[in-house]
């Protein structure tokens, strides 16, 4: 068994079997801080792996503000999806927070290995399944919760962001001004 499969096979949701054919397609980048690594306008050619530091995929509205859409830490996949699926130029910006290391699959790679065998395809499936569900969990944030029940539930999920960003991102991101996050910590921190 590699180091490498013991490090990544679980997060990678690869068999060992697979893993060596999959992780021998993976390139290895760093981004420093607030290098991109997609722009809008651009076609997103590559799925990345945070293997270390934190990103940031964020639009920028028809006012010219930048709205956080997600963060990405630690271990975690990210892309424009629609992009790769659709041959279609971005919408999204995906910026490194801190300088980080990233592993990148190359789309043309993917779809070599979807044609290589049904492993494969089921292996993108569920990388499908999970970006839809992490999308959908985005959208029902917004929908459903109020901007101090998304600020509570970020800071339970996820409290490396509050270490991480910077106070105006997260604002963008909860849907909210940073005075408004302000208030809202007060508030919390005095109850």
């Amino acid at each position: 068994m590699s180091d490498n499969f013991q490090k990544y096979g679980s997060l990678f949701q690869v068999d060992e079997e697979h893993f060596d054919t999959f992780f021998s397609l993976l390139k290895s980048i760093t981004l420093e801080k607030s290098e991109f690594f997609l722009q809008q306008e651009e076609k997103c050619q590559y799925i990345g792996f945070v293997k270390n530091g934190s990103m940031r995929s964020f639009y920028i509205n028809e006012n010219g503000n930048d709205v956080s859409f997600i963060f990405h830490f630690n271990n975690q996949f990210f892309t424009d999806y629609e992009s790769i699926l659709c041959d279609k130029k971005s919408n999204l910006n995906i910026q490194a927070i801190h300088k980080s290391e990233l592993l990148l699959l190359h789309k043309d790679d993917l779809q070599k290995l979807y044609n290589k065998e049904a492993y494969w395809q089921e292996f993108g499936r569920k990388m499908t399944e999970k970006l839809y569900l992490d999308a959908k969990k985005r959208i029902e944030d917004l929908l459903y919760y109020t901007p101090e029940k998304r600020y509570k539930n970020l800071l339970k999920e996820n409290p490396l962001v509050f270490q991480q960003i910077h106070q105006k991102h997260i604002a963008s991101y909860l849907g909210i001004t940073p005075q408004s996050l302000s208030r809202i910590r007060k508030r919390i921190a005095t109850n």
